[in-house]
């Protein structure tokens, strides 16, 4: 199997980049031992180190690609403080081809993205080993039933979880990136996907995304309260718009 680094052709990294490079050059290796060679089909990373968007506190998400849902533990097992920022989540062929985590989460609901998001965005994601996987192949979801599934999400998983300190405040940012690409998409408007990429394609200042946006660039505790409550009244409007009943 073929290793591939593209972060070889990137000019200026910065310190951050070069720390997560190392760590993802680490966990890369640990995932290819961890199972049978034959059982690792592909390695990829997605996110913002992928875009180049990275932040100091950012993770790095390495996704391995494994033939069964048997070697999942595993690869999971090499996560550790080692290769921090990285973070490695395992999908099997067979979580591809249902569109469902066959691992269980401690959370309810679950906060875990459905597998075709990862296939949905491949084109993005980058291939660091093993041979790539054809999306086409398994089945995703319309955008309208991902933008309702990722309003109930939200609204009864990421906002209470952050209301009661269960999770921290960057993923309920994070997550509404996403929500307002899926509007986009909906709309026929072609988005790139990334945070400034989302942020561009709508020019109301009003607009929620750039509240996200200037959070991310400019994180304040003080205003995330006043944001949260901005985001319940975006997804009452999204929920009257695309279940009106």
């Amino acid at each position: 199997m073929v290793k591939y680094d593209f972060w070889k052709s990137w000019q200026n990294k910065t310190e951050v980049e070069k720390k997560a490079i190392k760590s993802a050059e680490k966990a890369r290796e640990l995932v290819i031992n961890a199972v049978p060679k034959n059982k690792l089909v592909a390695v990829y990373i997605k996110g913002s180190f992928a875009r180049r968007e990275m932040k100091k506190s950012s993770d790095v998400d390495m996704v391995p690609i494994v033939a069964e849902n048997r070697y999942q533990g595993a690869v999971f097992g090499v996560n550790d403080s080692t290769i921090k920022p990285v973070i490695v989540v395992p999908l099997s062929l067979w979580e591809l081809e249902h569109n469902k985590l066959w691992t269980r989460s401690n959370c309810k609901p679950d906060l875990r993205a459905k597998p075709d998001r990862l296939l949905k965005k491949l084109k993005e994601c980058k291939l660091i080993y093993g041979k790539p996987i054809n999306p086409k192949k398994y089945p995703i979801n319309e955008d309208k039933t991902a933008l309702k599934d990722e309003i109930k999400v939200i609204r009864t998983g990421y906002i209470p979880f952050y209301e009661k300190r269960k999770i921290k405040f960057d993923p309920l940012l994070k997550e509404v990136f996403w929500l307002v690409e899926l509007e986009q998409n909906i709309l026929g408007k072609k988005v790139k996907h990334s945070f400034e990429g989302i942020t561009k394609s709508i020019d109301d200042a009003n607009h929620i995304i750039h509240d996200a946006f200037g959070l991310r660039k400019n994180p304040s505790k003080s205003k995330e309260n006043k944001f949260i409550l901005k985001l319940k009244k975006h997804l009452e409007e999204l929920e009257k718009k695309y279940n009106p009943y």
